[in-house]
Order: structure tokens, then sequence, then C-alpha cells
């Protein structure tokens, strides 16, 4: 791994990362009708679905791009609870499944979710609409931040938001959020850190 210090001004700088492996691999989503919805995503991949036994009637898309990204489309009131106890920590092999979250039925289904997905595809603004009208879902072209980049907003089922970027988009929404641009853009309104003869009173307390 490879850093590099950005001077915001004379009293704050901040560390980028320039070499390194991380990212997102994959992501758990409720719907009505969850084999739709998942050969609906693998439309926009121009991927493959699988089922997902740790979830009943679940299914699971992949992504095919060589980095294991991936979708599990379960059922809606599907949510996910902490197994009990703990495996010996003394063997990072033992058998661990009697301990692991499981995938469960819940009663409360919410009709909207804070959680969404932003996904790029192969295609075009123009056919990622058709497929979503095709559907009967809302969609539409947005252009986020007052025109920083562009994304196709689209309503799984007409409850879940799920982003879209054509090759394009996804190219400017890389560059955008790249920590130097974030740097540069969010500069004058960075916090400047107290000077280091300030010291907080060991017994502050906080009502809020």
């Amino acid at each position: 791994m490879r850093t590099t210090r950005v001077n915001m001004g004379e009293e704050f700088s901040i560390s980028l990362i320039e070499e390194y492996f991380a990212m997102i691999n994959h992501i758990s989503i409720a719907v009505n009708d969850p084999e739709r919805v998942a050969n609906f995503i693998a439309e926009l991949w121009g991927s493959m679905v699988f089922p997902f036994p740790p979830a009943p009637n679940s299914f699971f898309v992949i992504a095919n791009d060589g980095k294991g990204t991936a979708v599990e489309v379960t059922p809606a009131g599907t949510v996910l609870v902490p197994g009990e106890g703990l495996p010996s920590e003394g063997d990072l092999e033992a058998l661990t499944e009697e301990f692991e979250a499981k995938f469960v039925q819940s009663e409360f289904v919410p009709r909207y979710v804070a959680t969404h997905l932003n996904i790029s595809t192969h295609l075009n603004i123009d056919e990622i609409k058709a497929i979503a009208n095709r559907e009967g879902w809302r969609v539409l072209v947005c252009n986020r931040v007052e025109g920083l980049f562009q994304l196709v907003e689209l309503w799984i089922e007409d409850t879940f938001m799920l982003e879209v970027m054509t090759p394009e988009q996804t190219q400017r929404y890389v560059e955008i959020t790249d920590p130097k641009f974030i740097a540069q853009a969010f500069a004058e309104n960075l916090p400047t850190p107290p000077p280091a003869s300030v010291r907080v009173p060991d017994n502050l307390n906080l009502i809020g």
C-alpha cells in the first residue's frame, strides 16, 4: 500500500491511499418477486442467475466481471439475524455453520428502505429505460448534485431504488470519487482541528 499526504492548508492534511485493492463484493436486497428482479439485474449486467440456498426462494446474480461482484435477491421481509455462541478461537478451520448468521422471515415488510444500489452496465440510456418500461417500473435520467454527475434512477417494483450507470456515466463517477478530486472540492469546507494546546476536560459530560 502506498499513501500520499495532501495539504489542505497550514493546519490540516489528509492521507490518500494510492495503491490498495478494496471493493464491495456483494449485497443482499429483499423484493416481492426475487426471480423476476434477479433476471432483470442479470439483463443489465449481461450475466447469470443462480439459486441462493441460504435463503429460501432467493437468487444470486453474478456480474461475471472477474471480481466476484454479485447481488443476492431475497423475498420481501427477509432479514439477517446473528447466530448464538462462538466457535473455538484456536481453530480457524473449525465448522462454524451453527454459529453463523441466518436469513429468516420477518412480519415487518417496509415499502421503502434507506438502502439502495448503484451498478454499472454496458447498456446505454435508451436501453436501460426500455427494459425498465417493459417491467412497468419508474425510471428517469438524473443529474445529481446540480449536474456533477449523471445516472439512471430506476425503481425496482416501484419500491427499491437502483441507480444504473452507462459506461460514460461510470467514467465520470470514477473521476469525481477520486480522493484527490474530493479533497480539492471540499478543501474550503473541511473543519480546522483545534490547537494542540486545547484539551477536552476528562470530566466533561455530553448530553444529546
